[in-house]
């Protein structure tokens, strides 16, 4: 089978290797989408040493497809299943892994950081991972559950829910984007803000709401112009731009919700009045749990959230370098590898 394998210094390769064999309770994927996220770019930029290190490992933690081959053991899944599959996993039992949130286990792993990932034509993985997809649910929109479109959905509900209050989104990559249009769905008056042109008209074609461009206008003048001086009721800053966390807190309105997603800037630096006149809560989000899975999937199917028309390109996984390469670039929305598209496009 083909995988494709992080070299250092913004440079992937495509190698050929075994199909892994499921163990005990583990089953195999055969992989249908699989998406490119923005933390993959960490490690595309990482140094050669590092890649070195990796011996081989398949990149990739955005996992849907069809469940190839099962193991002994294995109670919940069969043959032909459609998965998406949760991408971090834990030591299975802890408390924290036991809540179904193995991201926060002190063991935690995932899959294209510490052990073979999703960028290849099959995976393997513990069968207690894998989320069943809906057949009304299509592989693409699978791939963004198993990390960007949960992340924006948990992201989202930490804010409180106020319908038609004021819901500002700050970097418009695909977790902001998706976050901007889980929050139309869920009724908020939402406001995005970018400075990449190609985002922000992505942003307006497939959005209901106000686009910013804080290159060309200035964000916190313009949400309390567009909000009659009161703010935003909820913030979601997904950019990781130390500017944008700032400007995060001054556009929040009174007793108002920030919620930082994007990684970045190592210091948070907010105007302490705005926290302290304003009475806001802060809050981190890092991807949801198993259980919100299946909550953000029956609110998907019933509520238009767009998120297939977030897929901008799609290539086959011989094109792992470009793929690679016009992602960095940032002119586009979700980038996938699509393994009924082997063209690419």
């Amino acid at each position: 089978m083909r995988g494709v394998v992080y070299l250092g210094e913004s440079e992937v390769e495509v190698r050929d290797f075994d199909r892994p064999e499921p163990g005990p309770g583990q089953v195999v994927i055969e992989m249908k989408v699989a998406g490119l996220c923005g933390s993959d770019l960490h490690k595309y930029h990482s140094s050669r040493e590092w890649a070195k290190e990796r011996k081989g490992m398949i990149s990739g933690h955005e996992p849907a497809g069809v469940v190839a081959e099962v193991g002994t053991d294995v109670a919940n899944l069969s043959e032909g299943d459609r998965v998406c599959v949760y991408h971090t996993v834990g030591c299975n039992h802890c408390a924290v892994c036991l809540s179904g949130t193995p991201v926060f286990c002190p063991e935690q792993g995932a899959f294209g950081r510490t052990r073979d990932g999703s960028h290849a034509d099959f995976m393997v993985t513990d069968a207690r991972y894998c989320m069943p997809l809906p057949d009304g649910v299509s592989f693409a929109v699978g791939t963004q559950l198993a990390c960007t479109a949960g992340t924006a959905f948990s992201a989202v509900n930490k804010v409180s829910k106020r319908h038609g209050d004021p819901l500002v989104v700050f970097g418009l990559g695909p977790v902001g984007l998706t976050t901007l249009l889980m929050g139309e769905a869920m009724g908020y008056r939402t406001l995005g803000v970018d400075i990449n042109p190609f985002r922000i008209d992505l942003a307006a074609r497939i959005g209901g709401g106000v686009v910013i461009n804080a290159e060309e206008n200035d964000p916190v003048n313009t949400v309390r112009d567009l909000t009659g001086g009161q703010g935003a009721a909820g913030v979601v800053e997904c950019s990781g731009s130390g500017i944008a966390r700032t400007q995060a807190a001054a556009v929040a309105g009174l007793h108002g919700t920030v919620v930082y997603v994007g990684a970045g800037a190592a210091s948070l630096e907010i105007d302490f009045m705005d926290i302290l006149r304003k009475e806001l809560t802060l809050r981190g989000n890092s991807v949801y749990s198993m259980g919100a899975y299946f909550d953000a999937v029956a609110f998907l199917q019933t509520h238009p959230v767009p998120l297939d028309e977030i897929v901008t390109h799609r290539f086959s996984i011989e094109q792992a370098k470009e793929a690679f390469a016009i992602f960095d670039r940032g002119e586009t929305g979700k980038v996938v590898f699509d393994w009924d598209d082997e063209q690419g496009s």
